[in-house]
Order: C-alpha cells, then structure tokens, then sequence
C-alpha cells in the first residue's frame, strides 16, 4: 500500500508540473494535484514510520471513527462519480439542427489573443453557423483581468474575420461567470423576441466538460428548449477540467443556480 501511495503522489504532483509547464497557472486550481500529491506522500511516510517504529503501531484509530470515515469516503466517491457522469453524457450529445439561437459561452482572452478554449468554443460555433444559416448567435462575455477588450468584442472579430455575417451576431459583454453569460444573454433576447426567448430553441456552446452546467444553469432560468453544442477541450487538461468542474457545479447547485 505505500506503494501505492508513492506511485499516486508522484502521479500528481507530475501532472502539477505538467500544466505549469503546459498552460502555465490561470488560475489557483491546478495546485489541488499539488496538495493531493503531497497527502499521499504524507500517507506513504505515515505507513512507512509505522512499520519502522514500533511504538507509532500501538496507536489505532478507534473503529467508529474508522467507520464514518469509510462511510463518508464512500459517499464523496459516489457523489463525484454521479456528477461526473451527468458532465460525461453533455459531452457526447449531438446538438439539434437549426436552432434559434446559440450562446456562444466566454473564456479568458490573453490581453487581445484568444485562450485555447475560446478558440476551440469558436471554432464549434462557427461550424455550427456555417451548417444551420438561419441560426444567430449570441456572444457572451465581459472585460476581465489582463483582456484588453472584452471576451464578447474578440469572439465578434474571429467570427466575422471568418465569413460570418454580422447579421447574425449579437454581443453581450458584461458578464463575468456561467450563470451571468445565460441571465444577460437571455435578457437581451428577450428584448428581440418580446419577452419569448425562453420558448425559442437555444443551444449552448462551450467545451464539452462544461456543457452540462451550463444547460443545467440555462433550464434553471427558465429555458424550455435548451441543449449543448460541445466544443472539444485539451485533450493534457482534461483531467483537471474534469475535476474542476466537479466543484464548479457543486458551488453552483449549493447557490441556487442549478
């Protein structure tokens, strides 16, 4: 089992690397693999010291406390496992032809350069656009930290630099999470379509790990026609996107937005 445990932690903390290497740190998320590597190594030492010392084997953790954590362990892992699947099948979906609308979900964009996921969730809107000519597009994203034009104005330029029609893109550019891009974005096609745009068929596009939330935040709001049109990811970072949208949608359920 030490082992085990070794060979776990060096697996994490490999894959830290990995993405600061890879991708660089976005964000704090990608130190969890940091934080669980060393927990295993602390386990490895743990049982290490414990066969090496033989006062340290005296000590044994009361049954009922051993127990709750087995049960509470088994809990989380069936929890983690559940959600997992729901974000798994929004990745495999195949989106309806000829929707009303897609909401076109933003990510981070570089000062004025497209992040990778952005790229990819316009690549598959532009694909979709191109297939269905009656379908507008909605634009979702503000101005964070480190863009120097919004997320909404950088999607507006890559897809009309690529022959969609301007026409057929609306923009809106103030949200700054999830769950603002579908209110606002909502909001204003409500505004075209005189209070009916939760009636209209909407699709969603983002990368496919992000898919289910996002449709689970647009069905809370309202939405009767709503579905994913995935978007690939990285294939490196999936794991972590896999993860990190495990929390995401834990925090989401947990404020009343799902």
């Amino acid at each position: 089992m030490e082992l085990v445990f070794v060979i776990l932690g060096s697996l994490c903390i490999l894959y830290f690397a990995g993405i600061v290497l890879y991708a660089g740190l976005s964000s704090l998320f990608p130190c969890i693999w940091a934080a669980g590597g060393l927990f295993f190594y602390g386990l490895a030492l743990l049982l290490h010291f414990r066969e090496k010392f033989s006062f340290l084997a005296a000590f044994e953790m009361p049954v009922f406390i051993q127990y709750i954590l087995g049960f509470g362990i088994g809990i989380l892992l069936i929890l983690f496992l559940a959600v997992e699947g729901c974000i798994l099948s929004g990745m495999l979906r195949e989106p309806s032809k000829d929707l009303d609308y897609i909401i076109v979900l933003g990510a981070q964009v570089n000062g004025n350069r497209l992040s990778n996921s952005l790229l990819l969730r316009l690549e598959r809107a532009e694909k979709y656009l191109e297939e269905n000519l009656d379908t507008k597009a909605v634009l979702s994203g503000g101005k964070g930290k480190g863009e120097n034009i919004s997320e909404a104005q950088a999607m507006y330029a890559y897809l009309e630099k690529h022959g969609i029609s301007q026409d057929r893109l609306i923009l809106e550019d103030k949200s700054v999470n999830t769950n603002e891009n579908l209110k606002f974005s909502l909001e204003i096609l409500d505004q075209r379509e005189k209070g009916k745009a939760r009636e209209k068929s909407i699709g969603i596009v983002t990368n496919g790990f992000h898919i289910y939330r996002g449709v689970s935040i647009g069905k809370k709001q309202g939405c009767t026609h709503l579905e994913g049109v995935p978007a690939k990811s990285n294939r490196f970072l999936q794991v972590n996107y896999l993860v990190r949208e495990f929390f995401g949608i834990l925090k989401d359920k947990a404020v009343g937005n799902i």
